[in-house]
């Protein structure tokens, strides 16, 4: 009778999963949810950017790229903030980002002819593109050298020269007659993204040094 009575507690437990499993589980489960956040990014992220590029060469309506960039901008955030885990990390912060994104191009909603801006601003989107396929491929492959290649290439001059530039170009040209509070959410928002430049490229370098620890 003891036998009898020990068994159905001994099944019950040997059927509750380890903590070690649970673990592997929601890892998976992670991984899986950024692997597919990655997949839709991709050829959006290349549609945008292409799209970006035509705008500026004249053969697409900038405010139709604007529409656009708007439409994938909410729905990447609500994504993102209803399932954190499908970034990498600092998924709060990047919620942030596309909040103040969509607030910067709410502003050539009001303004169409400005809507060539949106163009200038999304060509970042193409360095954005490059970081996304870089983490898709085994490191040390031939496609992990092109695309860390190209992402390496068009940090600098995309980030922390062109974005910066257009602050400058924000504040003296594009602004110069509008009211105080459109200043504000145009060059405030500008400034934010240059500072996330700065956290994304310093959350990379952090990230290294302390696995070497």
């Amino acid at each position: 009778r003891d036998r009898a009575a020990r068994r159905p507690r001994a099944r019950a437990t040997a059927r509750r999963p380890r903590p070690r499993d649970r673990a592997r589980a929601m890892s998976a489960t992670h991984g899986a949810c950024a692997r597919a956040h990655d997949a839709a990014n991709v050829p959006v992220l290349t549609l945008i950017a292409l799209a970006c590029v035509a705008g500026i060469a004249g053969a697409l309506d900038p405010l139709v790229v604007t529409k656009g960039f708007l439409a994938y901008i909410v729905l990447d955030g609500l994504w993102i903030a209803l399932w954190p885990r499908c970034v990498p990390s600092a998924a709060a912060v990047v919620v942030a980002h596309h909040v103040v994104t969509a607030a910067l191009l709410a502003y050539p909603l009001r303004h169409p002819e400005r809507a060539i801006e949106t163009c200038r601003n999304g060509l970042v989107e193409a360095n954005t593109l490059f970081l996304i396929l870089r983490r898709r491929v085994r490191r040390g492959s031939a496609m992990h050298a092109v695309w860390n290649g190209l992402y390496v290439a068009t940090l600098a001059p995309v980030r922390f020269a062109w974005q910066p530039y257009l602050l400058w170009h924000f504040y003296a040209n594009v602004t110069k007659d509008d009211v105080w509070w459109e200043k504000v959410q145009v060059c405030g928002a500008q400034m934010f993204l240059i500072g996330f430049n700065v956290f994304l490229v310093a959350r990379r370098r952090v990230a290294p040094a302390k696995k070497e620890a």
